[in-house]
């Protein structure tokens, strides 16, 4: 049987051109050999009559039907006259090879018939494959298209595939299943696949390596087959980090407005009492002789400053002047900043380190903001380094570095906009896990002397320039503050 398809196969391998040539020229010399063999020789006869049978077949394999029913028909047709030629009369010899002849005939159609089955089925089963596959396909683009992850689990609870967005935020395989292991969501797995319930959760953290730490909303449906069998489970992945970012940009806005308010009122009603007592103070100051009384005085005066200096920073949280937006070169600004700060980070035994960029970057904005942003977060950089290690600091040859670079971001938010980011990178101790939510909330500070309206005012800051300022801590140590800013394309560059 296996020796027959492979004839079969090779037969179906000729070209037609070439099959119809071998056809046409097996029918002559068969029938050049039957009408030029004597007519005693008739075992050579009834050989040649046999070869018949083969330019049949391989009609019939390559043309199907039609094709072995034309060559055999042709076939009598040649062998026909030859018996008139041998037995020279009518009788019941040639009336039987007659007969024999139409066997052709009959060979050709049953041949041609089997094989025209055969290809029809292969056919069918060719345009079978074709659905599949390009159902497969379909369904694969269908899912890649959608903005959830969705990761299938076999009967067993191993997993079977995974769409483009999934592997997006999981990376790998490996990744889904040390997740679910983690979030307690194994079990909740395979009760989904035995009961052929839902299950979801809300909000759930999940964090890859030193990634930024994304939420995700988790559903989970069982799969049923035809009978209405759990067979296996799906699980979609929707990312929501964008909403929570949203709401809780949200919350703090309105803290914020209500902070503003409150803080507006209270510092003009304390800033007023405090000049008349400082300027009160002076005088007694000028006045006294008394050593211990003016000493008492100056530190009146200190406190009353700093307590100034904490009321003029809620002005200018709570009403912020309006911005004068030109155009800025990056590159000056990063120059002006590096100008400001470098001799303060060599007092406390700091290096400041800013990296050049290819080119530069032209934005639009207020440069005294952007300044005053920018230089709070590299001091509240160089003060973290300097509590966290400053005493180390003094016995190490290499002294701590603060970097300052520009890249460009992983990946583009806004369709309309070119983005730059700015990263700021320190060696200091980091932010504490249970502060890192709270860092732009106006007066909360780790430090004994701090306002807490530094990075609140900065976060302002950059939202005005409609960019996006994120602070995370770093897998080695220190945190690396990441801004993100949109700038004016130069000729030539297109939005991406």
């Amino acid at each position: 049987m296996k020796k027959k398809m492979r004839i079969a196969q090779k037969l179906e391998m000729i070209p037609n051109k070439r099959a119809f040539w071998i056809i046409v020229l097996m029918l002559a010399l068969v029938t050049a050999f039957h009408y030029f063999t004597g007519s005693r020789n008739w075992q050579l006869h009834d050989f040649f009559r046999r070869l018949y049978y083969f330019p049949i077949i391989i009609a019939a394999f390559k043309f199907r039907l039609k094709g072995a029913l034309v060559v055999s028909v042709f076939t009598v047709i040649l062998y026909a006259p030859h018996l008139l030629v041998y037995f020279g009369e009518l009788n019941m010899e040639l009336i039987n090879q007659f007969l024999e002849a139409v066997m052709f005939v009959v060979v050709g159609l049953i041949t041609g018939y089997l094989v025209e089955e055969d290809y029809r089925a292969r056919e069918g089963l060719q345009n079978q494959i074709i659905k599949v596959s390009n159902l497969e396909k379909y369904t694969k683009n269908l899912l890649n298209s959608i903005d959830s992850g969705v990761v299938a689990f076999g009967e067993e609870g191993n997993l079977q595939s995974m769409n483009k967005e999934a592997k997006r935020i999981f990376y790998a395989p490996e990744n889904v299943h040390r997740f679910i292991k983690q979030k307690d969501i194994k079990e909740e797995l395979h009760r989904t696949m035995q009961r052929g319930k839902n299950y979801s959760r809300k909000a759930v953290a999940y964090q890859h390596k030193s990634e930024p730490s994304v939420f995700l909303d988790l559903t989970i449906f069982p799969v049923r087959d035809v009978n209405e069998e759990v067979e296996g489970a799906v699980l979609m992945v929707e990312d929501v980090t964008l909403f929570k970012e949203l709401e809780e940009q949200v919350r703090r806005g309105e803290r914020l407005a209500v902070v503003g308010e409150l803080s507006s009122g209270v510092a003009h009603e304390i800033r007023n009492p405090l000049g008349i007592i400082k300027t009160l103070s002076q005088s007694l100051r000028e006045e006294n002789t008394d050593p211990e009384i003016s000493e008492s005085l100056e530190i009146i005066e200190q406190e009353i400053d700093r307590a100034n200096k904490v009321v003029m920073g809620l002005l200018d949280f709570a009403k912020p002047g309006k911005l004068k937006m030109e155009n800025i070169s990056l590159r000056r600004l990063l120059k002006d900043l590096e100008l400001m700060t470098r001799k303060l980070a060599e007092q406390k035994g700091l290096r400041l380190n800013l990296i050049p960029a290819d080119k530069d970057y032209i934005i639009e904005g207020d440069p005294d903001k952007l300044k005053q942003g920018l230089l709070n977060l590299v001091l509240n950089g160089i003060q973290s380094m300097e509590a966290s290690e400053g005493k180390a600091r003094e016995k190490e040859s290499n002294p701590g570095e603060m970097r300052i670079y520009l890249a460009e971001p992983e990946n583009n938010r806004r369709e309309d906009e070119k983005l730059v980011r700015l990263i700021i990178e320190d060696q200091g101790g980091g932010i504490e896990t249970e502060h890192i939510n709270k860092i732009y909330d106006p007066f909360f500070t780790t430090k004994e002397q701090g306002t807490g309206l530094g990075l609140s005012i900065t976060h302002r800051i950059i939202e005005e320039h409609r960019g996006r300022l994120e602070i995370r801590n770093k897998p080695e140590k220190g945190i690396r503050v990441i801004i993100e800013l949109p700038y004016i394309p130069q000729e030539g560059e297109t939005y991406a």
